[in-house]
């Protein structure tokens, strides 16, 4: 069975090299844009962002975290990404808006990872190690490969409508296999929220003390 799931998406890769590249260096390109607005902050701004982080620590270290609240949050936000990359892999006109979200995400943790950096020098780096990465390692290409999955099920809508060979059993079908492959990679973005929600708290109450 592993083997066998492993063969597909082995397959799917290479059949979409091109389209995981793309997404990957929009990815990037958005991580390198947050990463470096962070030195573009005003003086004012960043006082205020650091105020606020440090206020942040402050409660974390002194206050008993929730995790299970933490879970709930990280569902929404992440079922909310999930619905919008499936709704526009649907919408066919979709497709550009697919690459802005993924872009957008590689925005914020780009943003969120320099300014910690910025503020902690050496430790902020651990901080994000330990932190926001474990959960990024599992959740981003998940979130890559549904993008993946939204751009090649809008590609086969429009290549069949104009050629006209797409009948209502193999619409049908495309649908449901775009639905499994949704459902496959949500799977993997729970575990990855498991971790955020559960794991790195730990780290995260290790590191201020």
């Amino acid at each position: 069975m592993i083997k066998k799931i492993y063969e597909v998406l082995t397959s799917h890769i290479k059949n979409n090299i091109n389209t995981y590249f793309f997404l990957l260096m929009m990815y990037i390109g958005g991580v390198s844009a947050g990463a470096f607005t962070v030195n573009g902050l005003s003086s004012l701004q960043r006082n205020e962002l650091i105020n606020y982080f440090q206020g942040f620590l402050e409660l974390f270290e002194h206050q008993w975290v929730d995790s299970n609240e933490i879970l709930r949050i990280s569902i929404m936000d992440n079922a909310r990404l999930v619905i919008a990359l499936w709704v526009l892999g649907v919408t066919i006109i979709g497709i550009p808006f697919i690459y802005l979200i993924i872009g957008i995400r590689g925005f914020i943790t780009g943003f969120t990872s320099g300014f910690i950096i910025y503020i902690m020098g050496f430790k902020g780096a651990m901080f994000t190690f330990l932190t926001i990465l474990p959960k990024e390692i599992i959740v981003v290409p998940c979130i890559i490969a549904l993008g993946v999955n939204g751009i090649k099920f809008s590609l086969n809508i429009v290549k069949n409508k104009s050629s006209k060979q797409m009948s209502k059993d193999s619409l049908k079908t495309s649908f449901f296999a775009y639905c499994f492959v949704t459902l496959f990679f949500s799977c993997f973005i729970i575990a990855g929220i498991l971790v955020e929600a559960y794991i790195s708290p730990v780290f995260m109450r290790m590191m201020i003390s």
